[in-house]
């Protein structure tokens, strides 16, 4: 399993940091949370108006019953209006606000977020996906997004919900009676001190478990991906106790954080009803001496009933700001990940195939050096095979020839340009690549292949396929060169991938050539084949061919082997047979187990 992603620059970020590029982000949908504020706030703000419009109609109805008093119809019916509209306008508004936050959190803050992500991970180094698994990558891009926006109206409508009518209750209690006021305001701190305590543990409850969350979703990822792999080895039983490991550990996080989110409501809730067991006595005692009427009273009543929901909203308000924090972090570690800067770097494309390597040096690690002193020079046109063993280097060339990393010391100019002073997508324009490890994206046959030129005709795809052999194949498919591969690429064989990648490399026609393995998933038959139509695409172009099968770079311009980062040997095939050196006891151990 590939290693956990390293914390960047924001491990040190504390809540209030987070929180506060959260609100950065949202600026995007200002006007959105704006309109869902004023919404939120005229809903919550006219139904403080019921308990008082509840307690006039009871005030009415009392003195019809206790004292006879006939009750005046024109008032009466105007608050029940009042009273009916009231509840059809908080209903109303508050269906605004959801859809207002539906908008804002799906299409702008969620979409946005992960075009950002995107967009930063085609920024970041090759060693970002070197280290980072895609199933972690998957993790923060849809789980810790998701986490991040859709709490958003909740948030903001629990908070506005609990904050105005926490301060519009006690404002309406302290007019109605002051002395009653004083029970609630008494009462307030200790609950929302509560809720701020339990919360800040949850949080980091919340941020382990989402740490946990990521790792499945890439030993998920790992068993799909791998799951010729798992099912020939038979390790079915481990990779299920290795998630079940991973399952427990994150249903533990996950029920200790909902514990102490879920404490804070009955805790609350239970001090609230002290207070309400409070008003109800006290009021009571009121309204038997006359000091308040009996629908004051009832609206008191009510008020203190409704006084439950503010809190247990702040509360939730604050559990769910503590996920959403949790989250955050994950996903401002990708956003906050080193670039591949090309800062002050000049837009050239090298218009020659001459590569030169000069005292070049670097390592993955630094305290594992690999390549010490690497000097050799490719002149325009030439073909040069790099041959040594696995782990010797080989591709590690092409990775710093393309700026896939960048060195460590000396330099590496193409075409006359130092490649550390031009762009890297200025730089490989100059390149075409065939890998070992093909690359297709789910869609048709034509657009994979036309992906190496930007807008390739058919024909021009067509003779590519054609000098790659692949034509043959594409046309005796049902719909020919719109043939649509699956995200999975099961229904083409190994060896018609390759080939189609190097169907790809003959369209986008580049002045350098790199060959990794190209003909290692074919066929002999067909890898003679293409070993012509290389030869013939490889003329007046610089080639670079990294190859195991020392038979298909016989006739290479130069050879070079490489033995932990170092050139060993330089030269021909006949030379460096002829010196009986590394590449002889390499050649001549293939040849004889070829002929064994």
């Amino acid at each position: 399993m590939k290693n956990k992603v390293k914390k960047q620059k924001n491990k040190g970020l504390n809540f209030f940091q987070v929180f506060k590029r959260i609100f950065n982000e949202l600026k995007q949908v200002r006007v959105i949370l704006i309109a869902i504020v004023l919404t939120s706030v005229a809903g919550v703000a006219i139904s403080l108006a019921t308990p008082t419009l509840l307690g006039k109609l009871t005030d009415a109805l009392y003195a019809l019953w206790a004292d006879g008093k006939a009750i005046n119809k024109g008032e009466f019916a105007l608050n029940g209006y009042l009273l009916a509209g009231v509840y059809v306008g908080a209903c109303v508004l508050a269906i605004i606000s959801m859809l207002l936050s539906t908008t804002a959190t799906s299409k702008y803050f969620t979409y946005g977020l992960r075009v950002k992500i995107s967009s930063k991970i085609l920024k970041m180094p090759v060693r970002f996906a070197d280290k980072t698994p895609t199933g972690e990558i998957l993790s923060r891009m849809m789980g810790d997004v998701s986490n991040m926006s859709a709490p958003i109206y909740d948030i903001i409508y629990t908070i506005i919900d609990g904050v105005i009518k926490l301060v519009g209750i006690t404002v309406i209690i302290f007019i109605m009676s002051p002395s009653l006021a004083w029970v609630i305001v008494a009462v307030v701190p200790f609950s929302v001190l509560l809720s701020a305590l339990l919360s800040t543990r949850s949080e980091k409850l919340y941020n382990q478990a989402r740490e946990t969350n990521g790792e499945s979703y890439a030993l998920t990822e790992e068993d799909f991906t791998g799951f010729d792999t798992v099912k020939a080895f038979s390790l079915e039983d481990d990779r299920l106790q290795r998630y079940t490991e991973l399952a427990e550990k994150y249903k533990t996080q996950t029920s200790k954080a909902e514990v102490l989110s879920g404490t804070v409501n009955p805790l609350i809730t239970f001090t609230n009803a002290i207070a309400y067991l409070l008003i109800c006595v006290i009021g009571g005692y009121m309204a038997i001496n006359g000091t308040l009427s009996v629908g004051a009273v009832v609206s008191l009543v009510l008020y203190a009933q409704m006084f439950a929901g503010p809190l247990e909203s702040i509360s939730f308000g604050f559990s769910q700001i503590q996920n959403t924090v949790a989250s955050a972090r994950r996903v401002y570690e990708i956003l906050d990940g080193e670039e591949m800067s090309d800062k002050n770097q000049e837009n050239k494309v090298p218009l020659s195939g001459e590569v030169v390597f000069d005292s070049v040096k670097f390592s993955y690690a630094p305290d594992k050096p690999l390549i010490t002193n690497l000097s050799f020079k490719a002149e325009e046109g030439q073909k040069v095979a790099i041959v040594g063993a696995t782990g010797a280097g080989k591709t590690t060339i092409v990775n710093l020839l393309m700026r896939f990393y960048e060195i460590q010391g000396g330099s590496i100019t193409v075409g006359g340009l130092n490649s550390a002073n031009i762009t890297r997508e200025a730089l490989r324009q100059a390149f075409s690549m065939v890998l070992q490890d093909t690359w297709l994206f789910s869609g048709t046959i034509f657009e994979n292949v036309a992906l190496g030129k930007e807008g390739a005709t058919l024909e021009e795809v067509e003779d590519a396929c054609k000098r790659a052999h692949v034509h043959d194949f594409i046309i005796s498919q049902k719909d020919g060169y719109n043939t649509v591969i699956n995200e999975e690429t099961t229904n083409i064989s190994g060896g018609q991938k390759q080939l189609l990648t190097i169907a790809r490399a003959y369209l986008a026609d580049r002045r350098i050539l790199i060959l990794d393995e190209a003909t290692s998933s074919v066929d002999t038959r067909t890898e003679s084949l293409i070993q012509r139509s290389m030869d013939e695409l490889m003329k007046n172009r610089t080639s670079f061919v990294i190859a195991h099968r020392l038979s298909t770079i016989v006739n290479a311009n130069v050879i070079l082997v490489v033995d932990h980062g170092d050139i060993v040997e330089k030269g021909t095939h006949a030379e460096l047979l002829a010196r009986g050196g590394l590449y002889s006891k390499i050649y001549n151990s293939q040849y004889s187990n070829e002929n064994s």
